[in-house]
């Protein structure tokens, strides 16, 4: 997406309203390829980074998973919470985000090899009548669980509805995810088409300057 706009040159902006950083990280890969094959290269400079979590309602007592039980619940391999050695007398839902988006690229590349189960469908009413059935959004019943980056569930923690759980007995805090001691970390990139020069090199280099950290830092990443 991001990198069609560079390798095309173009004036206009992509339809925003579905654009998220997820959604561009999740597609850098096939950029990147697309560029090369177009005899392109993109500068990238690392910006910020930020957690890939997984969450549950308050009321769920559980603290933390493995990564190992992460794989166990999305393959289908454990199905209650029981299993997990979590006293809760409600039935485990595994929520997903769709094909595609950011974090659902996160997940597949966390499951590695093994594969996913089927995500939990929902009935979706069109704005044109008749009825669709999607992936189903994850609502915040005593045994969900779902998983998002750090940035979007902080929003979501501010009314105490849902925690997140340590993943292999890691908070996902800043210091750990700077440090790297969270096992999930994502890094956002600035792209370019080099040679960086005028403009733009400035604005990359206030990006990366103490002045731009804080910056980024301060708005949640």
């Amino acid at each position: 997406m991001i990198g069609e706009i560079l390798m095309v040159g173009a004036m206009t902006f992509p339809n925003w309203s579905e654009f998220t950083p997820e959604k561009a990280a999740a597609d850098l890969p096939r950029q990147l390829e697309a560029a090369e094959k177009s005899g392109f290269e993109f500068e990238m400079t690392p910006i910020s980074k930020d957690a890939f979590v997984f969450f549950v309602s308050s009321e769920n007592p559980a603290e933390g998973l493995t990564s190992q039980q992460i794989r166990d619940i999305y393959s289908g391999r454990v199905t209650s919470w029981k299993e997990l050695g979590v006293d809760l007398g409600a039935k485990l839902f595994p929520y997903q985000r769709n094909a595609g988006s950011g974090s659902q690229s996160a997940l597949e590349r966390l499951m590695g090899g093994t594969p996913i189960i089927p995500p939990l469908r929902e009935d979706r009413r069109r704005s044109m009548g008749g009825i669709v059935r999607i992936t189903a959004d994850y609502r915040n019943q005593p045994g969900a669980i779902g998983f998002s980056f750090r940035y979007y569930v902080n929003e979501l923690m501010k009314g105490g509805k849902v925690k997140l759980l340590k993943i292999d007995g890691v908070e996902p805090t800043v210091e750990n995810i700077r440090s790297g001691a969270y096992p999930f970390v994502e890094t956002a990139y600035a792209i370019t088409i080099g040679p960086r020069d005028g403009n733009v090199r400035r604005f990359v280099d206030f990006l990366v300057s103490p002045t731009g950290r804080d910056l980024v830092e301060r708005t949640g990443y």
